[in-house]
């Protein structure tokens, strides 16, 4: 009697099983697809404007070219190493 129990049991785990496994296959037609944005974004342009600056600036190179480091005025703009200012009252860029 266990014997044929048992037999019965695995029969089924079996089919269920199959029915399980059945039911989990993907259905490629409804996939999305793999397509993604592009990764690689265009550089905004820099607007050399001397007649406007929201904030004086600080750059690293003279003409106000660089990467701007952060200095309240000239006088420690140009001790920490800075090349060329750009005032917010003038919006002019000097060159230290």
């Amino acid at each position: 009697m266990k014997t044929i129990n048992t037999v019965i049991l695995a029969i089924v785990c079996l089919w269920q099983g199959s029915v399980v496994a059945d039911t989990q296959k993907p259905d490629t037609k409804i996939l999305p697809s793999n397509d993604k944005p592009s990764q690689v974004q265009p550089a905004p342009e820099k607007a050399q404007d001397n007649t406007k600056a929201d904030r004086n600036e600080c750059w690293s190179a003279k003409n106000c070219t660089g990467k701007i480091l952060n200095n309240k005025d000239a006088h420690n703009c140009k001790l920490s190493g800075g090349k060329s200012w750009r005032s917010k009252t003038t919006g002019q860029c000097s060159n230290l």
